[in-house]
């Protein structure tokens, strides 16, 4: 069976434009007689002709004009290729895949994206949100490159990168009876709707660090997808929520929200950027954990 080869493609190709065998020799750093060599070689691996001799010169025969318009169709394509799987090597390129497991972090990210963008320019992002086996389990599968999350899972081959310290705190709107409070008790939310993401219980801080410890439990939880309409539906006291208060302070004057300490000592929390040790030479997945944690330095 013929076998056709790139470098039969690239002999044919410089035989046609250079015109002569001596000239096409030069282009491909071969003598002219390797180069004659390699011309019977090919006609002898593919089993057909793919030059005649008109003179002193080599025209190409049928086969050999398909063979030439294949050529110049798929060369500049291993060209590109190669091209693309260096800058893939180098981390010049790439789709950087990130994971979200902190729902009020989408404008955090988006004044990281953009500017990030910009200083890679030949690098796409795909955010996605719903994993099938959780935040981790999309790490290590391969599914996301980068997880986004407030509580790190130490796992083997995993590393975690902290990017910003926030507090967490209760939202509550303008109207409502704690409004004039700075800080608050368990207690005190115990007649509350508790307005939260669509986590489990086990998955939010409002619950393991602040109610549950005291045996506290809300009156009702309401679980809202979208951070818009849950700030929205606090506003019209329809709930309290729990947030960071840079998320609250951002959008209190446009929904009028007033942030409360959870507890005399508040709630500290951290987002980490978790990645797999195997992707620590991957130059674009890298520089944006840098940026992402250390923006006024860029």
């Amino acid at each position: 069976m013929a076998i056709l080869e790139r470098n039969h493609l690239m002999i044919i190709q410089a035989v046609a434009q250079e015109g002569s065998l001596t000239a096409a020799g030069i282009r491909l750093n071969l003598t002219q007689p390797a180069l004659s060599h390699a011309v019977r070689k090919i006609e002898i691996q593919l089993g057909v002709k793919i030059w005649r001799r008109e003179g002193r010169s080599l025209v190409l025969t049928q086969a050999g004009q398909w063979l030439l318009a294949l050529a110049n169709r798929l060369l500049p394509q291993f060209s590109l290729a190669e091209e693309r799987l260096e800058q893939f090597a180098n981390g010049e390129r790439g789709i950087l895949r990130i994971g979200m497991e902190c729902h009020p972090c989408y404008q955090w990210l988006l004044n990281i994206v953009s500017p990030y963008l910009e200083r890679w320019p030949k690098v796409d992002v795909d955010v996605r949100q719903k994993f099938q086996f959780g935040g981790i389990g999309a790490l290590l599968s391969n599914e996301i490159d980068i997880l986004v999350t407030p509580d790190p899972l130490y796992k083997p081959g995993l590393n975690f990168t902290p990017v910003f310290d926030y507090e967490l705190v209760l939202v509550v709107g303008t109207g409502h009876r704690l409004c004039g409070e700075t800080s608050i008790t368990p207690e005190q939310l115990a007649g509350e709707t508790l307005i939260t993401y669509p986590v489990p219980s086990e998955r939010l801080d409002i619950y393991t660090q602040f109610l549950q410890p005291a045996g506290i439990a809300p009156r009702q939880q309401k679980q809202i997808e979208t951070t818009d309409i849950m700030l929205v539906m606090v506003a019209h006291g329809r709930g309290v929520t729990a947030l960071p208060r840079w998320l609250v302070e951002e959008h209190a004057s446009r929904y009028g929200l007033h942030a409360i300490r959870l507890g005399e000592k508040g709630i500290a929390k951290q987002i980490f950027l978790g990645r797999r040790e195997t992707d620590d030479d991957i130059q674009y997945l890298t520089d944006f954990i840098d940026f992402a944690a250390r923006p006024e330095e860029f």
